[in-house]
């Protein structure tokens, strides 16, 4: 069984980080539509910009696979 997120770092108008995790991400999405969303999330500023700025820009996107094998 495997089990898949996306980690989307982005970096804020003060220097600091902010991330999100999306579990079970659809595999067909093209790489163009992500960085769409993407855009869209930084456009919007979906976090709380009190302590750690507006967002800025995209740091880092990954891709973690967690491959689980059942031995007994």
């Amino acid at each position: 069984m495997n089990q898949r997120h996306y980690s989307i770092i982005f970096n804020t108008t003060t220097g600091a980080r902010r991330s999100i995790r999306i579990n079970n991400p659809n595999p067909d999405l093209l790489r163009e539509d992500i960085a769409a969303a993407v855009d869209v999330i930084i456009d919007n500023d979906v976090f709380d910009q009190t302590d750690n700025g507006s967002l800025s820009y995209l740091n880092r996107m990954e891709l973690t696979v967690i491959e689980r094998t059942a031995v007994l």
